[in-house]
C-alpha cells in the first residue's frame, strides 16, 4: 500500500487550517442528551482542515478525529454546493465512508486508500470516521464551489 505520509505533512504544515468543534455539530447528531453531556466536559474537536488554493482549484486536507457520540460515529458537518460543481476525495489514511444524497436518492461509498470518490454535482456530502484511527481524505474542489451546510442528512451510522 502506498504511504501519504508526506503529502499529509505538506498539508498540515503550509495548508490555511480550520476547525470544528463538537458545538458546532449539534444538529449533526442524534441523541442530543449524550452530546450535552460530552460538551459539559469539553469541546473536543471532530475535525480540522488544511487547504491550500491552487486558484481556481481548491485542496483540502480533512482529518475526522475517532469517536461517536453514543455510539454515531464521528462526522463532518456536510455540504452541498451553491454552484453546481463536483468535488472529488481521496482516502490517504483511515477508514471511513462518503454519504452523497440529493433529494431521496442516498448512497454510501466505501473509500478505499488511494481511490478518488467523486461527488457528483447537486449533491450534498459528508464524511464519516468508521475506524479506530483518524481518517485523512484529500478534497479537490473548485474555489467558487460556495458550500452550503443547511443539509438535513437522511442516514446516520453508529457502531
Amino acid at each position: 500500500m502506498k504511504s501519504y505520509k508526506k503529502t499529509i505533512r505538506i498539508f498540515e504544515k503550509l495548508g490555511d487550517k480550520s476547525t470544528r468543534k463538537l458545538s458546532e455539530l449539534k444538529e449533526s447528531f442524534k441523541d442530543k442528551k449524550e452530546l450535552q453531556e460530552i460538551l459539559k466536559k469539553g469541546n473536543p474537536t471532530i475535525y480540522e482542515m488544511f487547504t491550500k488554493n491552487f486558484s481556481p482549484i481548491k485542496l483540502t486536507l480533512t482529518v475526522v478525529k475517532p469517536g461517536s457520540v453514543h455510539g454515531e460515529f464521528y462526522l463532518t458537518k456536510g455540504h452541498v454546493h451553491k454552484k453546481k460543481t463536483p468535488e472529488f476525495y481521496i482516502l490517504l489514511e483511515g477508514k471511513g465512508k462518503l454519504l452523497i444524497q440529493k433529494q431521496s436518492e442516498v448512497k454510501v461509498i466505501e473509500l478505499k486508500k488511494g481511490e478518488i470518490a467523486l461527488i457528483p454535482e447537486g449533491y450534498a456530502h459528508r464524511l464519516i470516521n468508521t475506524g479506530i484511527k483518524e481518517l485523512k481524505v484529500l478534497t479537490i474542489y473548485h474555489e467558487d464551489s460556495k458550500p452550503d451546510y443547511h443539509i438535513k442528512f437522511k442516514r446516520r451510522f453508529f457502531k
